[in-house]
C-alpha cells in the first residue's frame, strides 16, 4: 500500500503546560508523553511516521504527514527535530590509523571527535550515502563522498 493512498488517521498532537508532547486520540483520549517515530529514517524519511506511547507501543502511524492538519504538522516536525540527531559530516579533520581509530570531523552541528571501533562500523546505503556509527552508537552521515575534499576522501579511502 502507498503512502499517497493510505488514509490519515484522525488525532491531535499538542505540547501540555509541562512540555510533554500529548495525543488525543479519535475517540478523545489523551496519551501523554508520545514520541515520533521515523519508520523508514533512511530510505523514506518524509512517509510512515508512527506516534509511539512512553512503552514503545505504537498508537497512530501516519503515512503521509503532508496530508495532516498544518498545526498538528508543524508539532509533529518540531517534536521529530527534538528527538533526531544525525549529524551529517561535511569534512574529516584527522582519523588516527587502526581500530579503535579516533575521527576528529566538521559537521553541519559544530566540529566532533568520536572513536570509530571498526571499518564494520561504516555502512554504504544503496544511494551511496554512508552512515558512520561511533563507538557510543550515535550515528553521522556522509551524503556524497564524491562532494568531500581530498584529504577527508583520502581518509575515508582508508576505512572502506
Amino acid at each position: 500500500m502507498s503512502a499517497a493512498t493510505t488514509t490519515t488517521p484522525q488525532f491531535d498532537l499538542h505540547y501540555d503546560d509541562w512540555g510533554r508532547l500529548v495525543l488525543v486520540d479519535a475517540d478523545g483520549k489523551y496519551h501523554e508523553g508520545v514520541t515520533p517515530v521515523r519508520s523508514f529514517p533512511l530510505s523514506d524519511p518524509e512517509h510512515w511516521i508512527s506516534i509511539c506511547d512512553s512503552s514503545t507501543r505504537e498508537l497512530i502511524c501516519i503515512a503521509n504527514p503532508q496530508s495532516l492538519p498544518a498545526k498538528t504538522r508543524e508539532t509533529l516536525n518540531l517534536a521529530l527535530a527534538k528527538n533526531e540527531f544525525i549529524p551529517i559530516i561535511e569534512r574529516i579533520v584527522h582519523a588516527t590509523h587502526g581500530e579503535p581509530a579516533e575521527w576528529q570531523v566538521e559537521t553541519n552541528r559544530g566540529p566532533r571527535t568520536f572513536v570509530l571501533k571498526g571499518e564494520d562500523d561504516i555502512r554504504t546505503l544503496s544511494d551511496g550515502r554512508l552512515i558512520v556509527t561511533d563507538s557510543d552508537g550515535v550515528r553521522y552521515f556522509i551524503n556524497n563522498v564524491r562532494q568531500l575534499d581530498g584529504h577527508s576522501r583520502r581518509t575515508l579511502e582508508r576505512f572502506l
